[in-house]
């Protein structure tokens, strides 16, 4: 009997916990492994096995582990950073058996390529398939800021890898936001940095966020440029004035570009990020593998919990 494997996180994960009643309402027999079972793992046989498994819905690992109780005869703040990375190694060591030990044609995204998307080769792979991208560079300099601040008068700073939040003692929470750079502020670049990635500004009429399911897309109108707090970064809410968001139908032409990208990266779900500008340009920005749908779900009424449910579903019963 067919079963499909949802490997994801214990909390803070609602669109898969809404996955997880549609594949009950529909009798489907499912198994959810969070990354956190792996803390109460007495033996490799207690791992999903292949041979039981049909099709596996990679939807992320976890966020952050399980307190580990350990000490030193001597606190040492190294030591402990050190450890921490130690632990940090031995876990995806586990995790990354798990998911070696599965067919890896049962996946519906590429695990490997999703744990090391690279924002530069999908900017790269996005221009190679006729897609507008915003001028992108790696610089380590003010020097090499200021040039470009010259010749795109404003310029955005964003990390290579994915956004981090940060935590202090009282548990209050930071996160990274897309920051500009311009002639006003540049003499707070340091002089010299860890090497960055700067992309042009790109002035917008709207922020597009689209998700992609086996070759249909499912985009959403984000008016973020109407409210000084999301102007630069949606990512910064306004609970108190909300961005005004709408369904979205993206021209059959850019559906095209973005499913042959979308393959290339070995893709089958996945949220991706575009600019609408004011002159009517399309401008890709990035994909984000594990990508937030639910914000895309349910202000639309797309219900993609449930499209995702009967896609799969309808994956295991072809195959059969």
């Amino acid at each position: 009997m067919s079963k499909i494997l949802l490997l994801s996180q214990s909390i803070f994960e609602a669109s898969t916990d809404y996955l997880c009643k549609w594949l009950l309402y529909h009798n489907t027999r499912f198994e959810r492994f969070n990354g956190e079972d792996l803390f109460t793992l007495n033996s490799l046989t207690e791992l999903p096995q292949d041979q039981d498994i049909d099709l596996v819905w990679y939807r992320r690992r976890i966020n952050k582990f399980p307190n580990v109780d350990y000490s030193f005869r001597k606190q040492h703040v190294s030591n402990a950073f050190t450890l921490r990375n130690f632990l940090n190694s031995e876990f995806k060591a586990l995790y990354f058996y798990l998911l070696e030990k599965i067919d890896i044609k049962k996946y519906v995204n590429d695990p490997f390529v999703f744990n090391n998307i690279n924002k530069l080769r999908v900017i790269q792979l996005a221009e190679k398939n006729g897609l507008i991208t915003p001028m992108t560079e790696v610089v380590t300099t003010r020097a090499a800021v200021q040039n470009l601040v010259e010749k795109y008068e404003q310029i955005i700073i964003k990390p290579l890898s994915e956004v981090i939040y940060l935590e202090d003692e009282n548990y209050q929470h930071y996160n990274m936001l897309t920051k500009i750079i311009n002639v006003k502020n540049i003499n707070y670049v340091p002089l010299n940095f860890f090497p960055s990635l700067v992309q042009e500004a790109i002035e917008k009429k709207m922020e597009i966020r689209i998700f992609y399911l086996y070759g249909q897309f499912y985009s959403m109108a984000i008016y973020s440029q109407n409210n000084k707090n999301t102007k630069q970064d949606f990512r910064n809410y306004d609970h108190r004035r909300p961005n005004r968001t709408v369904p979205y139908k993206i021209p059959d032409e850019l559906e095209n570009k973005l499913s042959i990208l979308m393959q290339e990266l070995g893709f089958n779900t996945g949220s991706i990020d575009m600019i609408l500008t004011p002159e009517g340009k399309y401008v890709f920005l990035e994909i984000n593998p594990e990508g937030q749908f639910g914000m895309v779900s349910h202000p639309c009424n797309y219900y993609l919990e449930r499209e995702l449910a009967l896609t799969f579903i309808n994956k295991i019963s072809y195959e059969k």
